[in-house]
């Protein structure tokens, strides 16, 4: 990946580690790694709660092509655009990121809980949920 190019067109990314550390326009950078790159599959999206209100976002794509992996990962506080469009397989991702996170993605066409009951209050993996609902009392 030629990153002076990348650079050149997405003024608000960096290398962190292993990993593109993207501010803004998600669906354009999947996009256009997905078109130029060949960065053909959505492995899977990842969720973890930075603990001060925004969640961060990993993409992992891999490239069929040259073997390679590539992270994509943007902060965001409630939600995101949803990449959905670009691989289907994103909309089961989202929806448990939806469901334990919070983070609503925008443009998922089937965007729902997953795993908790629709009526269930909170996040269960963020950082300041709290577990004080009755429905758990057979964790006592």
């Amino acid at each position: 990946m030629n990153w002076a190019e990348f650079t050149n067109i997405f003024k608000d990314c960096k290398l962190e580690g292993d990993k593109i550390l993207i501010g803004s326009e998600l669906l354009k950078t999947i996009d256009f790694v997905k078109t130029n790159y060949h960065f053909d599959m959505l492995k899977e999206i990842i969720a973890s709660d930075n603990g001060d209100g925004t969640v961060e976002l990993t993409y992992r794509l891999f490239s069929p092509e040259d073997e390679e992996d590539l992270l994509i990962s943007i902060n965001v506080k409630d939600e995101a655009e949803s990449v959905s469009s670009i691989f289907e397989s994103a909309v089961a991702d989202e929806k448990e990121i939806y469901d334990l996170f919070g983070v609503k993605f925008i443009g998922n066409p089937e965007l729902k809980r997953l795993y908790m009951p629709e009526d269930w209050k909170g996040h269960p993996l963020r950082k300041d949920y709290k577990e004080n609902d009755e429905r758990l009392n057979w964790n006592e």
